[in-house]
């Protein structure tokens, strides 16, 4: 299941909107995040796009480094353009740190992932730029304020328990 932990990221953007469930109204926001990783997070896309978008390193290109455990590092087609995937992610739960020790994490749930925008990077690693959204409070608002000032944050996504406990559920069926 798809899965980020403790990596580096950037709050591009913080759009507040009104949800509205029947009569009521919720405060909703919509976080634009770019992160980099691993190219195996592909997988979690489709099993064939890390596949298709890197290959084995030729002779005299880099080796694939011993610690990385992949050996897919070179990009098949460098004239490629990001590309957009549909694949929507329901039920996550969302943490964002500061980069310093003393800030307080701030915890999303339910977060709906989407809109995912993918850069395959020489040596194994993809740029991916989503959006994450989500019910919040005010005070929620005010902290997602801060993380976008500070623009670097630490990012923790996960699917949610009722999400993985539906899973385990569909794949016993």
């Amino acid at each position: 299941m798809f899965h980020l932990k403790n990596n580096p990221a950037a709050v591009s953007n913080v759009n507040l909107r009104i949800e509205k469930h029947g009569d009521e109204r919720h405060l909703a926001v919509d976080l634009s995040i770019t992160t980099s990783t691993s190219n195996l997070v592909l997988d979690h896309f489709d099993k064939e796009l890390r596949k298709a978008l890197f290959r084995k390193p030729g002779k005299g290109e880099q080796q694939s480094l011993p610690t990385i455990g992949d050996h897919l590092t070179e990009i098949k087609i460098p004239s490629l353009e990001p590309i957009k995937v549909g694949h929507e992610f329901k039920g996550f739960e969302l943490q964002i740190d500061g980069e310093l020790d003393n800030t307080q994490p701030i915890f999303l749930v339910d977060v709906k992932l989407k809109k995912f925008v993918i850069a395959p990077k020489e040596g194994g690693s993809v740029e991916l730029t989503f959006k994450a959204s989500a019910s919040v409070t005010p005070d929620e608002v005010a902290e997602l304020t801060e993380a976008l000032i500070r623009e670097n944050v630490v990012l923790t996504l996960q699917p949610g328990q009722a999400e993985e406990t539906k899973q385990q559920d569909d794949l016993a069926a």
